[in-house]
């Protein structure tokens, strides 16, 4: 089982590497979206930090929390496996509507949500395999398994950033 301190580092880690994808992204090309992808730039970082957000406020108020046991507990690993498996989002989940109108905004709430979860983590670690929220997909999750899923959705992302940092070079 991972512990919180792992799952806390690993979504540190894809956060950084996210975030310098996002440096590379010309201001230019920051909302267009290329052909052949579902979202621009923009649009891609904002669903990452939506559902960061929503992921951090069920860790700081609990709401809808529920006692979770370790019988009932969805693997761990299954949690970034099936990230990369193409499992399609829910319609409605964390959907883009144009909030972030430049690259640095985006930059500085994804800073923002990172840290808000970070500190979570740390300051309430001994209680996040002890309580869970449902995924839509998924089922529940104890708080470190949406940690991890946070962690995993982000990198799952990285190549579609990729694609649109590369397209941008090329505009």
């Amino acid at each position: 089982m991972v512990s919180a301190a792992e799952a806390l580092a690993r979504f540190l880690q894809s956060t950084e590497s996210f975030l310098t994808l996002v440096d590379g992204i010309s201001d230019d090309s920051w909302s267009t979206r290329p052909a052949g992808e579902e979202w621009s730039a923009a649009e891609t970082v904002e669903h990452v930090i939506l559902t960061d957000r929503g992921t951090l406020r069920r860790l700081r108020d609990r709401t809808g929390a529920t006692p979770v046991d370790g019988s009932a507990r969805f693997p761990d690993a299954r949690i970034v496996e099936q990230m990369f498996h193409g499992v399609p989002a829910p319609p409605g989940t964390a959907e883009p509507t144009g909030r972030f109108a430049t690259r640095a905004e985006a930059a500085t709430a994804l800073i923002a949500v990172r840290e808000g979860i970070a500190e979570s983590v740390r300051s309430g670690a001994d209680g996040l395999r002890t309580i869970g929220f449902p995924h839509p997909v998924f089922g529940i999750f104890d708080g470190v398994q949406w940690v991890l899923f946070l962690g995993a959705h982000t990198d799952n992302h990285i190549p579609q950033l990729r694609r649109l940092r590369d397209a941008s070079r090329l505009s």
